[in-house]
């Protein structure tokens, strides 16, 4: 959602946080589920052994990678987002990890390379979903080459349901969000619908395995699937991805 905004002048300053404190309140009502996700994906790196780098890519203020890798066995930090206002929020998050960090700012569609070095782990959160089919694909090949030797790429997406259309998906969401998200104003609820159904352009799993795959990675193991079919927290191994205890709750063949 927000986290777009590409200089600090007062209009956009301003433009910037009107949006991101309307998507704080949706997280905040946990209403993308990012509880589950977060409970998922620390009990997912406890599962490794050993340390690990960690990218953030669109990594908005860092706060929700920032509170999963509290406590656990993070050795490096790196990420990168479009917005100058939310890599100037990450940094307190990211002062109290205790590791060093690297923000930069940048679109990790087309700046991917610029980030220097491997990882161990990729993070990418609700932002894979604003590329089209074809940049998705491509993106999947760039992001095999930012996987360290036994490294993995973690994708929390809004995913289609097996030969679901984006229309049937967006008229199931929007009726949801409608229905339930009582927290929020109706103005509020429209400016969250404006945005997912002009910018949001989800794929079925069995998309973005065809992508995996083909770009060197293992087919996904899928670690959260929200009640509500919407979003889905996936697990793309490396070839020589080594861990213990991290099994999904489903995938391995394509045909998830």
């Amino acid at each position: 959602m927000p986290g777009t905004a590409a200089s600090s002048d007062p209009a956009t300053v301003r433009a910037f946080f009107d949006g991101w404190s309307l998507y704080r309140r949706i997280v905040d009502e946990d209403y993308l589920y990012h509880r589950s996700v977060a409970d998922a994906l620390g009990g997912w790196l406890d599962g490794r052994t050993g340390g690990f780098s960690y990218l953030d890519l669109g990594c908005g203020d860092a706060a929700f990678s920032a509170a999963v890798l509290a406590g656990r066995s993070v050795t490096s930090y790196a990420g990168m987002d479009l917005s100058p206002v939310a890599l100037g929020l990450a940094r307190g998050s990211l002062e109290r990890l205790g590791v060093p960090f690297l923000l930069t700012k940048g679109d990790f569609q087309r700046e991917l390379s610029s980030v220097q070095g491997t990882f161990d782990v990729v993070y990418i959160g609700l932002s894979l979903h604003h590329l089209m089919r074809r940049e998705k694909e491509d993106f999947f090949l760039h992001l095999r080459e930012k996987i360290a030797p036994g490294g993995a790429l973690l994708i929390f997406d809004p995913v289609l349901n097996p030969g679901e259309s984006r229309d049937c998906y967006m008229g199931r969401w929007v009726d949801h969000a409608e229905w339930s998200w009582k927290a929020l104003s109706g103005e509020e609820v429209s400016r969250a619908v404006e945005h997912v159904t002009t910018s949001d352009h989800p794929e079925e799993i069995a998309t973005l395995n065809r992508f995996a795959l083909s770009a060197g990675f293992h087919a996904a193991e899928v670690l959260f699937l929200d009640r509500t079919d919407f979003y889905a927290l996936m697990v793309f191994r490396s070839d020589d991805f080594a861990t213990r205890g991290s099994g999904g709750l489903r995938g391995g063949d394509g045909d998830v």
